[in-house]
């Protein structure tokens, strides 16, 4: 299968504060018998190996710790380093971390979003924020955060299963949830405004 080598797009409609954090790809199903992402069961906090996963994840994002890293994603090269040790400098932690799953049936893989809520240095109110992972499990059983290229039926997978109903209504109401901490917390609006700021320089 011919890899398309494009890196993992970011997602979620939270705002651009949020979207340094949130890794996103896209991709519709393929076999007969096999259900279509876009209707399959989303499960949350099920699979204990995912979840020990992506807490150990975020946990080495926050500390920036790359030689953890190693054993949990796919391609540890891949990760930007110096954006991590950017967002250490206002991230206090990460918590009440939930995984929400649809399963690549055909792969051994997983559509992961991970729910959790950012605590930001000097700030009160906890962010909510989404983020959009894919994991795979390799050959010894063990899992990885993917990182590395997709295939073309990887890409649909992740597509279609981005447009599972219970996923939109997952985004909305982070969204929702975000929206209501800008208006309820100065402190975190004009943090919020500030970074929004130095994305939209950092893109022109």
């Amino acid at each position: 299968m011919k890899l398309k080598y494009k890196k993992l797009v970011m997602f979620v409609s939270l705002g651009t504060l949020f979207l340094s954090f949130i890794i996103l790809s896209m991709v519709p199903t393929g076999g007969s018998g096999v259900v279509d992402p876009e209707d399959a069961e989303v499960t949350q906090d099920e699979n204990k190996e995912i979840n020990d996963l992506i807490t150990k994840y975020f946990n080495a994002k926050l500390v920036v710790d790359m030689d953890a890293m190693t054993d949990l994603v796919s391609d540890p090269n891949r990760i930007e380093q110096s954006k991590l040790v950017a967002q250490q400098e206002y991230i206090e932690s990460y918590q009440n971390i939930s995984c929400y799953v649809i399963a690549n049936e055909e792969e051994d893989a997983f559509r992961v979003y991970v729910r959790y809520d950012m605590k930001i240095k000097n700030i009160d109110t906890l962010a909510p924020s989404l983020s959009g992972l894919y994991v795979t499990v390799t050959s010894d059983g063990g899992y990885r955060v993917y990182l590395s290229a997709l295939d073309e039926e990887e890409e649909e997978f992740i597509q279609a299963a981005d447009k599972n109903m219970e996923v939109i209504k997952l985004k909305e109401d982070v969204a929702n949830k975000l929206n209501q901490a800008i208006t309820a917390d100065a402190n975190f609006k004009q943090f919020y405004e500030q970074i929004e700021q130095q994305n939209a320089a950092a893109a022109q």
